[in-house]
């Protein structure tokens, strides 16, 4: 296995047209990317009276700026949605607040990147925040969220690993039976007898040995997660060696192509 450090871009997907009357529901959950409808809304929340069908309830003024997909959670928390959900129901209010964002003047469609957390803003509709470690760039108009450095992105996650196991893990209980080749590692925060198999010979965040430690009893070699060496910009690992093809700028090669050395070229020897 190979692994080469470049510098990762969070590709918005492509979405269909949303239109005025789009439902709340079809927002609420976030995938990769997605769209949403964000405005400043200046408007009395009025409910269908449940006595006179063809009456309207009013309940308050709304002043606020909302994104379609945040609806669930702030019709707990505004005193007039709080107010409508009690006489209408949830979906009802819900609908209600989703068509006074898709007819207000500021009606915006935002595309929100992956780990986004709208944060509707008068003026700026579609700012955002990020979750999941994640920082929103650039800080005054963001369009992503980037894992920056010195953090790195580990199943959805972006933060410090030392390792990071695959999310697609296949466990087992009672015995270890991988093929010819391939270790029983140990699972972190798995039990106690969960483990998956891995090619220590060409694993490049387990080479050499179980980064975890192993099932097997007398195999207590810990590998190496090659892409911790310090300044490696490019490295493998073959045959249980982490090996070094290339180093970041202010390194050199070292130790047999198994570290890269700080070089400062203005530093002078006595």
């Amino acid at each position: 296995m190979r692994f080469t450090r470049a510098k990762t871009a969070v590709v918005l997907a492509a979405s269909t047209w949303l239109s005025p009357l789009i439902a709340a529901k079809g927002l609420n959950k976030r995938d990769a990317a997605s769209l949403d409808v964000c405005g400043q809304v200046n408007a009395q929340l009025t409910i269908p009276s449940t006595t006179f069908p063809f009456a309207g309830v009013p309940l308050g003024f709304i002043n606020d700026c909302l994104c379609v997909s945040t609806l669930p959670q702030y019709v707990k928390t505004n005193i007039f949605a709080i107010e409508a959900v009690t006489i209408a129901g949830t979906d009802a209010t819900i609908a209600e607040l989703t068509s006074m964002i898709n007819s207000c003047n500021g009606r915006t469609e935002c595309h929100f990147p992956a780990h986004a957390v709208p944060q509707c803003k008068n003026g700026n509709p579609c700012f955002f925040t990020c979750q999941d470690g994640y920082t929103a760039s650039p800080s005054t108009k963001p369009t992503e969220c980037v894992c920056a450095s010195p953090y790195t992105e580990c199943n959805g996650q972006c933060g410090v690993y030392r390792g990071c196991p695959s999310t697609y893990i296949a466990k087992r209980e009672l015995v270890h039976d991988c093929r010819d080749g391939f270790t029983a590692c140990r699972i972190p925060g798995g039990s106690a007898k969960s483990y998956e198999c891995i090619d220590t010979r060409t694993e490049l965040e387990s080479c050499g040995g179980c980064l975890y430690g192993t099932l097997i009893k007398g195999h207590s070699l810990l590998g190496e997660d090659c892409t911790t060496i310090p300044g490696v910009s490019d490295v493998s690992c073959i045959k249980g060696q982490c090996v070094v093809r290339k180093c970041m700028p202010g390194y050199i090669l070292g130790g047999a192509r198994a570290q890269c050395m700080y070089y400062d070229e203005n530093q002078v020897e006595l």
